[in-house]
Parts: C-alpha cells; sequence; structure tokens
C-alpha cells in the first residue's frame, strides 16, 4: 500500500472519529458561582461555551459528556431539554388581505363565540406588549403591519446550537421570499380555487361557514400538516394575536428554527428578555413533557414582575402534563370547537386553567391565509384576551380570567372538571375587569395559583410548622397528623423564607386531581331493586359474605346523605368544610355499587350490609387537589378505629398524571393506611393510551389499581366488525401488567360498563352499567369508576370472612378471580395494546 494511499485512509479516519465526537456530544445548561470563569470551566470539561443567560451566572456548554463530579464554581448541571412546536393541521387560503387596523378574518365564527367585536369596543389592548416566543414570523404580512414591535432572533442564521442573534423589526426583517417560495404557488394549489370559494365573499357574510367549507376537515386538510412544524406557526399566532387585541404591540421572540426544533435554554432567554423589555404578557405556544427548571426558573421571573405567562395544553389528547401550561403559575389552554366540545386532540386535566375555540381557526400565513386547528392557537386567543384585560387592569387578571369563563362541562361530560375554569369569554371579561376580586364558580383545584404542599423533616411538629409558614406570610390549608406536612398558599414572591427554611425538606405544587370521570347516559325510576350487571358478575351478596361488620370510606364528591338506598355513617368528613353531600352525583353512583342496600328499590351493591363513610376530597366539578386527598386520608388515620364499625377499605375513583416519586408526603399517606392492614382501591383511569406507572396513585404499590372489562356480549351496525365479546377490556381502562416484585401494575380488573357498541361507523361506545342517581332512581355510567367499588365490595366481603392483611387480600383476590389466564379478552379498539397478562376478573367469596 502506498504512503498517500495510507495517509488518506488515516485522514478519513480521522474525521470520521471526530464526526463521531461530534455527534456524542452533550449540551447542558451550567449555572456557576459569583466571578466563576466560565471559559477555563468549559475548557477543563473539554468543552465550548455556546451561550449565556444575561444578568445571570448561567451558561449553555457543548461537553463530550457528563462529568461524575462538579468542577469548582460550578453550583448546578443539568441536561438541555430540547423543544419541537407543536404539530397543526391545516390548509392554506388563497384569499387577499389588506393592511389596517383589523385584518380581514376578525370576525370568524370562533371569535364572534367569545363576542371578539364587542370586546374590542371596550377594550383593544392599546399599551400592552404581547411578546410571542415561537418560530419566525412573516413581519411584512399585510395583516401584521403596524401591529409588530422590535423582537429578537435567538436562533439567527445558523442552527439552534449556534446563537448569533439578530434583531427582528419589520422595516428590515423578511420571512419568506415570495418569489421563490414555491410552498404557496397558487398555480399548483387546486386545494382552494378563489373564483369558486363563495365563503370567501364577505359580503354574503358566509366566508366562514365551516359547515360547508369542507376543505377545512381535519380528516383531509392535511396540506400544512405535510410541512415543517415550525415554518408559518410564529406568523399564524401573530396573525390571532392582531385580530383579537389589534392595538397591542407583539414582540417576536424567535426561539424555534424552521424545522420547529428549539430547546430549554433558548426559551428561558426569551422570557427574560421579554421581562427586561416591557412585555407584559408572554404567549407560549409550545410545549415538552418534562419539568424544564430553565424554563420553570424564567417563568417565576417573569411572574415576580407581574408578566402573565399563557401557554398550551398540547395536541395529545391526554391529561398527561405538559409544561409550561402545567406550571401552577401559568394559564395553560385546552381547545374547544363551536359547539364548545373538547377538540379531539386537546389536552386535558393538570395542564388546563382554561379552553378557547381551536378548531379550524382561520389565520395570516407566510406569503398568505392559512386555516389551522391546535392548541397553539387557542393560547394565542387566550393571551390576546389577557391583553385587552391589562390594557384596563394591572391586578386580578387571573380571576378575571377564571371567573368569566363559560363552563362547558354540561358538554363535555367525559372530561368534566378537566377543562379548567371552562371557555373563555371576551365580552365578559372586558366587562368584568376591574370589578372581580375572585373567582365565581368553585375553582378547579387543578390550579389554584400559590398552593403548595411543604414537607418538614421528620418530627417536625404541627405548632412549629404552623409557624414557619406565619414567617413566611402564608396561609395554611391542611396541617396533617399522617405526615410531617402541610398544604399551603402562599404568594410566589413569599415562597423564599420556606424554601430557606432548614427544617423544610420539600415544596411541591399542588397538583390537581380529578374523578375518573364515566359517561352518564340518564336516569330513571324502578319500582322494583335492580340488580347491576357488574354486581351479578363478580358475585350477588348472600347471607354471611355481603360485607356486614365492615367500613368502606367513600373518597369521592360526597354522597346522596339522603338517599333512602343508602345507609350512610354519620361520621363524615369533607375537605372543603360543610356538609360532605354529594353536589356531583359521582360519589354516590360509587357509593351505590359497594354499600346500596338489599331492599325493594334502587339497586343492590355487592357489599349492601358494608357501611359507607363519606369522605369528601373532590368538589362539584369533580376535581380536588393531592392536598385535600391527603387530608382524606389523614381523617382515616385519625378515626379509622374511632368508629363502627371500623374502616377498612378506601375506594378511590379518583387519580390524575403522575409518577410514583413526583409527591412523597401522598405516598406516605398511603403507606400509613397499608401499614395499618387498611385496602385502598382505586379506579386507574379511562385512557388508554397510558399505564399504570403514569397514574396517581394507582402506581403506588401499596393500593389495588383496577381496571374495566364488558359484562355482556354488545351489538354491532358495522359491516366488517363484529360483536364485541364479554369479559373484554373495555377500550379506554387504562392498563398495565402486574410486577409481583416491585406491586406495581393491574391488581385485578372488574366490570366497567355493561357492553360495548359497535356503531354504524365501526366507531366504540359504551353502555353504562345501572347505577344510583343522585337525588334517587338509577343511571346508567361506564368508567373504571364503576370497576373500583365492585372491588371495594369484594374486598369488604374478604374481610368479613376473616381475612387480613393487604398483600394477603391482594393475593386471594388475585388467585380465585375468574378467567384467570383467560380474561380480560383482546379490545378491538384501535388504540388497546394487550399489556401481556389477563389477570382475570374479580369473584366475590
Amino acid at each position: 500500500m502506498s504512503a498517500k494511499r495510507l495517509f488518506l485512509i488515516l485522514l478519513v479516519l480521522m474525521l470520521v472519529a471526530i464526526s463521531m465526537d461530534a455527534s456524542a456530544a452533550i449540551t447542558v445548561i451550567v449555572e456557576t458561582s459569583k466571578n466563576a470563569d466560565i471559559n477555563s470551566i468549559a475548557a477543563s470539561l473539554g468543552g465550548t461555551v455556546l451561550d449565556s443567560m444575561p444578568d445571570d451566572s448561567k451558561y449553555l456548554l457543548s461537553l463530550p459528556s457528563m462529568p461524575s463530579t462538579l468542577p469548582s464554581g460550578v453550583k448546578s448541571m443539568t441536561l438541555d431539554t430540547p423543544l419541537v412546536l407543536p404539530r397543526f393541521r391545516g390548509s392554506a387560503l388563497s384569499a387577499t388581505g389588506s393592511g389596517g387596523t383589523l385584518p380581514w378574518y376578525a370576525n370568524q365564527p370562533a371569535f364572534n363565540l367569545m363576542s371578539a367585536a364587542s370586546a374590542r369596543a371596550k377594550s383593544t389592548g392599546r399599551g400592552v406588549i404581547i411578546a410571542d416566543v415561537n418560530s419566525q414570523v412573516d413581519v411584512s404580512h399585510p395583516a401584521l403591519q403596524g401591529h409588530l414591535t422590535t423582537g429578537h432572533d435567538f436562533i439567527g442564521n445558523s442552527g439552534p446550537k449556534t446563537r448569533t442573534g439578530a434583531t427582528l423589526e419589520q422595516s428590515t426583517a423578511s420571512f419568506l421570499d415570495q418569489s421563490t417560495a414555491s410552498f404557496l404557488d397558487q398555480s399548483t394549489a387546486s386545494f382552494l380555487d378563489q373564483s369558486t370559494a363563495s365563503f370567501l365573499d364577505q359580503s354574503t357574510a358566509s366566508f366562514l361557514d365551516q359547515s360547508t367549507a369542507s376543505f377545512l376537515d381535519q380528516s383531509t386538510a392535511s396540506f400544512l400538516e405535510s410541512g415543517s412544524a415550525g415554518h408559518g406557526h410564529g406568523t399564524m399566532v401573530a396573525g390571532i394575536l392582531a385580530a383579537l387585541a389589534p392595538d397591542a404591540l407583539i414582540m417576536p421572540l424567535r426561539a424555534f428554527d424552521d424545522s420547529g426544533a428549539g430547546d430549554a435554554f433558548q426559551v428561558g432567554k426569551a422570557i427574560r428578555y421579554a421581562v427586561r423589555n416591557g412585555a407584559q404578557v408572554i404567549n407560549l405556544s409550545l410545549g415538552f413533557t418534562s419539568d424544564a427548571a430553565e424554563v420553570s426558573a424564567a417563568i417565576d421571573f417573569a411572574v415576580a414582575h407581574n408578566v402573565v405567562v399563557i401557554a398550551a395544553a398540547g395536541n395529545s389528547n391526554s391529561s398527561e402534563p405538559q409544561y409550561p401550561a402545567a406550571f401552577p403559575s401559568v394559564i395553560g389552554v385546552g381547545s374547544t370547537d363551536l359547539e364548545d366540545v373538547k377538540a379531539s386532540f386537546s389536552n386535558y386535566g393538570q395542564s388546563v386553567f382554561v379552553a378557547a375555540p381551536g378548531v379550524n381557526i382561520i389565520t395570516a400565513y407566510p406569503g398568505g391565509y392559512a386555516v389551522g386547528s391546535g392548541t397553539s392557537f387557542s393560547s394565542a386567543i387566550a393571551a390576546a384576551e389577557v391583553a385587552l384585560i391589562r390594557s384596563l387592569a394591572t391586578t386580578g387578571i387571573y380571576n378575571t380570567v377564571a371567573a368569566t369563563a363559560v363552563n362547558v362541562d354540561p358538554f363535555n361530560s367525559a372530561y368534566a372538571g378537566q377543562l379548567g375554569y371552562g371557555r373563555i369569554d371576551l365580552l365578559a371579561a372586558v366587562s368584568a375587569s376591574g370589578q372581580t376580586t375572585s373567582v365565581t364558580r368553585q375553582p378547579p383545584a387543578s390550579r389554584n395559583f400559590g398552593r403548595h404542599i411543604v414537607r418538614f423533616k421528620a418530627g417536625t411538629g404541627k405548632p412549629d410548622r404552623a409557624a414557619a409558614a406565619a414567617r413566611a406570610g402564608a396561609s395554611v390549608h391542611f396541617n396533617y397528623d399522617i405526615v410531617d406536612s402541610m398544604a399551603i398558599e402562599v404568594p410566589p414572591s413569599a415562597l423564599q423564607g420556606l424554601v430557606n427554611n432548614p427544617n423544610v425538606m420539600e415544596i411541591l405544587p399542588d397538583r390537581g386531581v380529578f374523578s375518573t370521570g364515566f359517561a352518564g347516559a340518564g336516569g330513571s325510576q324502578s319500582s322494583t331493586q335492580v340488580t347491576p350487571s357488574g354486581v351479578t358478575a363478580v358475585g350477588a351478596p348472600v347471607t354471611g359474605s355481603d360485607g356486614s361488620g365492615v367500613g368502606v370510606a367513600i373518597f369521592d364528591t360526597g354522597i346522596d346523605l339522603a338517599n333512602s338506598d343508602l345507609a350512610v355513617a354519620s361520621q363524615t368528613y369533607s375537605a372543603f368544610g360543610g356538609s360532605c353531600n354529594d353536589d356531583n352525583g359521582h360519589g354516590t353512583a360509587v357509593a351505590g355499587l359497594v354499600s346500596a342496600l338489599n331492599n325493594t328499590i334502587g339497586i343492590v351493591g355487592v357489599a349492601p350490609n358494608s357501611k359507607p363513610y363519606c369522605v369528601k376530597v373532590l368538589d362539584s366539578t369533580g376535581t380536588g387537589t393531592d392536598s385535600t386527598i391527603i387530608a382524606g386520608l389523614n381523617w382515616i388515620y385519625t378515626n379509622w378505629n374511632l368508629v363502627t364499625p371500623n374502616i377498612k377499605v378506601v375506594n378511590m375513583s379518583l387519580g390524575r398524571a403522575g409518577t410514583i416519586n413526583d409527591n412523597s408526603s401522598y405516598r406516605t399517606a398511603v403507606q400509613q393506611l397499608y401499614n395499618l392492614g387498611i385496602v385502598v382501591v382505586n379506579a386507574v383511569g379511562n385512557d388508554s393510551s397510558v399505564g399504570v406507572p403514569s397514574r396517581v396513585p394507582a402506581t403506588y404499590p401499596e393500593v389495588f389499581a383496577i381496571a374495566s372489562t364488558t359484562v355482556l356480549k354488545g351489538t354491532t351496525s358495522c359491516k366488517v366488525n363484529s360483536a364485541i365479546i364479554a369479559n373484554a377490556a373495555s377500550w379506554y381502562t387504562t392498563d398495565g401488567k402486574f410486577d409481583p416484585t416491585t406491586k406495581i401494575g393491574i391488581t385485578i380488573s372488574a366490570p366497567g360498563e355493561d357492553s360495548e357498541t359497535v356503531t354504524s361507523t365501526c366507531g366504540i361506545s359504551s353502555v353504562g352499567m345501572v347505577t344510583l342517581q343522585k337525588g334517587g332512581g338509577t343511571m346508567r355510567a361506564s368508567g373504571t369508576s364503576i370497576s373500583a367499588p365492585l372491588v371495594a365490595g369484594v374486598v369488604a366481603r374478604l374481610i368479613q370472612k376473616g381475612n387480613t392483611g393487604v398483600e394477603n387480600i391482594r393475593s386471594i383476590l388475585r388467585s380465585t378471580a375468574q378467567l384467570v389466564g383467560t380474561a380480560p379478552y383482546n379490545s378491538p379498539y384501535v388504540g388497546y395494546t394487550f399489556d401481556a397478562e389477563r389477570e382475570g376478573i374479580a369473584k366475590a367469596p
């Protein structure tokens, strides 16, 4: 081999090695001590400095690997979180727009639903700057003329990791060279021929008739979806802001490239820039699934400067929290349609403070106009509302947004209590601005700003905890016996006093908890007693096996105390104070399946001679918090053996997204009951896209997590799909194989519905199980909320038979189940995945 050939081979290998090293590099956020030399630190680690945070000792570094120990001068080092702008659906419009104060699409139906025109008569957002952290904006777009102020480009002309910041101004920045941008070449874009699209004829006021504009059909409108997530995203959001708050100024902050890629450091930097440059409102139409510390810190910085932050709740149709929407100080926004129904894609639960229209929103687009769907656009609408309010008042903005929202729970029974305060109403908000001092409806407890759970060192007494709270200016909601913790409410600016307390071990947000909601199917009165199909399936009660002598606590929305089919114990507890009476209906339905009396009316429960104890931890919307659940557990802990019969079983048809270690106070409280031999039965949830480890408290090894099945064979009107058989996994149920070592997974399944119907369009609908209705009579309902109380009744009967010990009872429940190894049968639902275990269906002794 010649020397020249050998040299070339070695050169190639060296370049490959260099390339491999570069590809293996990691990007980290480093916080240094004062006066530390970041360049020396980077060099000592074999890395380079990519970026810095102005006026802060935080830097972005590229390193070959994460060091095992922190070098001198480094206070913390965390991986930078990559972010991607959310995908959205839509189609481009070939419409001719014009500049001016108000874009032509400002009176579209989605905006009219919120009385936008009337709201603009009271406030236009004058004097307010809205910073939008997004992809690049088409600053020359006619719809945005006169609406933009100077922004900043944190990406520059290079990739996200090479920051060469530039200023964005209308006079100099051109986002899209239309002469070369074939993306919107109207000669080839046959998806919308303006000459035939009469809905664009504003003179006939039919230009936005979504019922006839078939190009808006999300199932076929994938033109924009096929493009990159970043392209056009910033322009579309800015177009919405300009239409709804026309006199506010939009500060475009580019933190994402045209592919939609960015990272937490850059978003945090943009947020801080917005605050320092006069923004009063920040819109974040973006999201990520992890709690990125740098973004969280930047948002805290914004809130401390009286800046309101709004964020998109996410487009995954999931209750999994999306950040920053799920941060307690952020207004997270979900999407609804023109009928106030949750959009099919919208997230729900902890991430949602309010909802806003987000389906088929017409707005500006680079080189033209477009229609799109997504929580990104709902977030922009809510940000515009905040700007309208902020123009009139400097305080009380969160309360105004919440108090003036329209309750949409009646249109979303499956998501009741999980769509925040409701759909925003612009006119009501500006009309109430400056007058609203408190939320008029009981708030969704998931979004109570300033509420935290504080855990102290073991042995810190209740008086010492209370004193610490008083010194920090916090009000105490609960001071627990069951765990060395308390639940407080404190202004963000005062929280530092507790952070610095040497006895404080942990401070966590008081997360929202929701009933594992079911779909009601109407009520009825019956002249004779009915045995629900699920009671028959697990085993109808008989003398000697009816729950006699066993107390069962119902953790829920309360119980209908006047219901003559329930003999509720006189000892009750409400975490909200006052009566334990059910003002929702969920708790009564659950209690009925456990303990409805064997008489001549209503239904008969699995354990009719057990004694139901009412423990109200969810409000009238089916919402509570970790703190209210712990308060209920605390009541059981201090009273379980002081009442007759003793409380031996707890049913919790509730839960939230989370992980096993996200709240040590919550889990410790559950462990305390476990150590007392009290069995906690939990409905795992109605989201088939997640597993048990993603649900709290279902993921706690100390609880019995219960999944749902059908009881009977259903019917079908579909020509290609057969009927769904009995004992099949319910289409909605959360699932997860039980691990005998960790004790995490589904302990047992139980009926959660009568059957499932396959419709003529080959969809699946549930036929609910008969249970008690608040106010008397019966109703039908489906869900793991129905499965759990059936198992709670079975457990009560096992305890009646002399069985003790939580793990012993779990073992008996699993070993004596019906159809072990055979059921639940697979669901034909497209989202169903077999979890590799057929644990069987609960059977009473």
